[in-house]
């Protein structure tokens, strides 16, 4: 069985940068070093932010810890 993840959205992104303290460019520098701009457009839902990149975000900035991520049985 597959599972499809689905991007977050657009209020999570932004929550979550606002949780971490950043901006938007220093939180775009978070993940593979994305523009502030895509960063803007994830946050207004012009472009879908990959969910993968999302959970990168959340690991580093401490806002979901692996083992929470084992509880909920993706990996």
């Amino acid at each position: 069985m597959m599972i499809k993840i689905q991007s977050p959205a657009t209020e999570e992104i932004k929550q979550a940068r606002k949780i971490a303290g950043l901006t938007q460019e220093q939180a775009a520098n978070v993940v593979l070093s994305p523009s502030r701009r895509t960063w803007q457009e994830w946050e207004h839902g012009k472009n879908k932010m990959p969910p993968g990149l999302f959970e990168l975000f959340l690991l580093k900035t401490g806002q979901k810890t692996l083992e929470q991520k084992n509880k909920s049985g993706l990996i």
